[in-house]
């Protein structure tokens, strides 16, 4: 997950997720797609929510004798004025999801804010 020798790790889902903090929620919308469920809330603040299943052992586990084992990977944002404030990402999502890139080790994992 990590490369000691530059001092690097790949960005985890929580990295990613609680990057979006401060952008508006139409720039996330026109990254990932229309979210899968939505909640206005009576303040008039939004929750959106995103879920995806992904395979976790490996996408020639059949070949390998393996049943096919998958995970739901589920995140919300909290929307206040259009803007993302607050975000949270399940257990259950890649550690390294498809598209991680390489950012110093000495950051942080971030915690979800929901």
């Amino acid at each position: 997950m990590s490369n000691l020798v530059s001092g690097q790790r790949y960005q985890t889902t929580s990295d990613i997720t609680a990057s979006w903090v401060g952008s508006p929620e139409d720039d996330l919308v026109l990254s990932w797609g229309p979210p899968q469920n939505s909640h206005m809330m009576n303040n008039g603040s939004k929750m959106i929510g995103y879920q995806y299943s992904w395979l976790t052992n490996g996408s020639r586990s059949e070949e390998w004798g393996y049943v096919p084992d998958y995970a739901l990977c589920e995140q919300r944002f909290l929307v206040e004025g259009g803007v993302i404030t607050r975000w949270y990402s399940s257990g259950d999502c890649p550690k390294r999801p498809k598209g991680a890139k390489l950012i110093p080790a000495s950051t942080p994992v971030p915690r979800p804010t929901l």
